[in-house]
């Protein structure tokens, strides 16, 4: 057979075609997987056209310690909150059981693979019930709650079978007290300001929290009813924040004017079900919003509620368009 020999001008350049197969075969593969190839792109920018890049999407895991997102989800006549810090990741109570699947399929959908911290703020259902389904189905690293007196501890399935969980998994369980803090990375944390006394009244056990990120404040309170609010005030504790969390889906049971003078909110928030069956948000609670100019945000109007901030600026997005004064 007879031999061909190359010029050097023909070895390199087959040499070059032999690199681009390589690369784009390895580039397939990877987005064959699922896996980004924007490192290749950057040194080969023709498979860009070849394997096209979807864009992150809005709300994806904020990872690299620019910013900070709060989502207040929409579950009905319950609570769950998403938390993506600039490092990890926390996510505040879980509905009722059978919202399990709708959280679930909102945090994947924002990219979330690993839950850092998850706090249950007290031992309601509406407050627990989804947790031990979404723990099994995105792997947690540390479960976060306030002592329960015993005789107070819930006899329910649901609850029983969140204990069980988190000892047959040998999750790491933390008891949160006031002034104990999460670190978000970044500069973002969650401090613990209540609940300062026991009480009988689980509400009032509610862990309550304000997040700081820059300039930004979020405050987070459960449930917590008239007597927590003021043993929380007269602890002296700063209360600012941008967006409030208002407690017990807007019951005129908690947040108090004296409260909400302190707080300040430029938002407030509501996690409330449509048409249920205790009224929330009473009119009480609709009304101080209304003649303070709070703007109240609703999740049975607006559904899920987004807050992005970078520690300056602090954006808003819904499911349903723009938000609504109270009134």
């Amino acid at each position: 057979m007879k031999k061909i020999k190359l010029t050097k001008a023909q070895k390199k350049k087959l040499f070059s075609i032999l690199v681009v197969l390589v690369v784009v075969c390895i580039a397939g593969f990877l987005s064959h997987r699922g896996e980004s190839i924007q490192p290749l792109v950057e040194y080969f920018p023709f498979l860009e056209e070849i394997f096209p890049q979807e864009s992150v999407p809005a709300g994806a895991p904020v990872m690299d310690g620019a910013g900070l997102r709060v989502h207040i989800l929409d579950v009905g006549q319950a609570d769950c909150i998403l938390i993506q810090g600039p490092e990890k990741v926390l996510v505040i109570d879980g509905g009722e059981s059978g919202d399990a699947s709708t959280i679930i399929q909102y945090l994947q959908k924002q990219g979330v693979e690993r839950i850092d911290y998850y706090l249950n703020t007290h031992p309601h259902s509406d407050h627990y019930g989804g947790i031990t389904q979404v723990m099994q189905a995105i792997p947690t690293g540390e479960f976060f709650h306030h002592p329960v007196p015993e005789e107070h501890t819930p006899t329910t399935r649901s609850y029983q079978k969140l204990i069980q969980y988190l000892l047959d998994s040998k999750t790491k369980t933390t008891v949160l007290d006031p002034g104990d803090t999460l670190d978000l990375g970044g500069g973002a944390v969650l401090t613990i300001l209540a609940p300062l006394e026991g009480y009988e009244d689980m509400n009032n056990n509610s862990l309550v929290g304000r997040l700081t990120f820059g300039e930004r404040a979020f405050l987070f309170t459960g449930d917590a009813e008239k007597k927590s609010e003021k043993a929380i005030l007269e602890s002296g504790v700063e209360l600012s924040a941008d967006v409030y969390s208002i407690p017990h889906h807007g019951s005129n049971t908690g947040m108090t004017q004296k409260f909400l003078d302190q707080v300040k909110p430029q938002y407030a928030t509501i996690s409330v079900g449509k048409d249920n069956d205790y009224g929330h948000p009473h009119r009480d609670t609709i009304q101080r919003l209304s003649e303070g100019e709070v703007p109240c945000l609703r999740t049975d109007l607006l559904g899920n509620i987004v807050f992005e901030t970078d520690g300056k600026t602090l954006s808003l997005s819904t499911d349903r368009g723009e938000y609504q004064k109270a009134a």
